[in-house]
């Protein structure tokens, strides 16, 4: 009898193991985690003018009045950075309920990640420029988990993540030594050049839109001008598989007409903005 007790007791651990390791790996669980203990930054103009200029490069670290809202933000920024190194990402937004589809982690992603870009400068700032690599990169990743799945506005969160993080790294390339360099050599030419899936994304927002109309939530859309939608986005997804260059020329064919949907020569600008800030680090690589 405690034998057969026993091994349901094993089972039971097991399977409850077995359904706890997908949750586990889930980075999304653990951003939130860390939105769950951010502290948001001084709403005030002042603050929020420098907390802009230094992230983007453009005013020096102020140790005095950024340095407290860092410290606040120590234990969200260990979760973010811990999360980032997980392979799976799931926000799971509920796209089939279109334009209204929750999608609360976005902002909170954008002020997380732009206090990772400043936690970078702060360690930079007191020279420790190896741990300042580790938090940039740590946003590189977060960028990426931030994009996955999700529609454009999922990526341009991840772009302004991602672009004053690559430029910092770029800012800081002539101080690192030989392992941090490298460290950056290959998480940047792993990138994609343009960073993320705008193809796919774009299926996305065709998707949205769609269910938007069926829901009678997008007026003056027909289910003929979805026909219509559904091959100019077919146009549009492969486009945006080419380089930015290249797509720039086949966009110039696509027709959307006075349909509600996001200028893709617009969001191939973009992307030629990722793929700059990405070779400005391989340039200043050296390679």
């Amino acid at each position: 009898m405690m034998r057969f007790l026993a091994a349901i007791v094993a089972t039971c651990l097991f399977a409850s193991t077995v359904h706890a390791q997908p949750s586990a790996a889930n980075a999304a669980l653990r951003y939130w985690m860390a939105f769950a203990v951010m502290q948001d930054p001084p709403a005030d103009t002042a603050t929020t003018d420098l907390l802009t200029r230094v992230a983007n490069g453009s005013a020096p670290w102020d140790e005095a009045r950024l340095g407290p809202i860092l410290d606040a933000n120590s234990e969200a920024l260990g979760i973010m950075g811990r999360a980032s190194s997980l392979r799976s990402c799931d926000w799971g937004v509920e796209l089939e309920q279109g334009p209204v589809a929750p999608i609360p982690h976005l902002a909170k992603a954008r002020v997380l990640g732009r206090l990772n870009v400043l936690s970078g400068h702060r360690l930079a700032a007191r020279g420790q420029t190896s741990d300042a690599v580790d938090r940039w990169l740590a946003g590189v990743r977060f960028s990426q988990h931030l994009a996955q799945g999700g529609t454009l506005i999922s990526l341009f969160s991840a772009q302004s993540i991602l672009l004053p993080t690559l430029q910092a790294l770029a800012g800081e390339m002539s101080r690192l030594n030989p392992e941090s360099r490298a460290k950056v050599d290959a998480a940047v030419r792993t990138l994609p050049e343009t960073a993320f899936d705008w193809s796919d994304a774009m299926r996305r927002e065709e998707s949205v839109l769609a269910v938007g109309v069926r829901m009678k939530m997008v007026p003056n859309v027909t289910a003929q001008d979805l026909v219509a939608l559904r091959t100019a986005v077919s146009q549009i997804a492969d486009a945006l598989r080419l380089p930015p260059d290249r797509a720039r020329t086949a966009l110039t064919n696509v027709k959307l007409g006075s349909l509600p949907f996001p200028s893709p020569i617009k969001v191939n600008e973009q992307r030629e903005v990722i793929r700059a800030a990405r070779q400005k680090v391989l340039d200043a690589l050296g390679k």
